[in-house]
């Protein structure tokens, strides 16, 4: 087995946090009114 190097990028801690909880906030309900809006037109 290869050892595998994991290589984080680096990037400004300020903006990326707050833009990170951002879009894992908008992923979060895209994820879940998706389904949603397709069972509601299935019933």
């Amino acid at each position: 087995m290869e050892k595998v190097k994991i290589a984080y990028p680096i990037t400004d801690s300020s903006n990326s946090s707050e833009s990170f909880v951002f879009k894992s906030i908008v992923a979060s309900l895209a994820g879940a009114s998706i389904p949603a809006v397709i069972f509601y037109f299935l019933m």
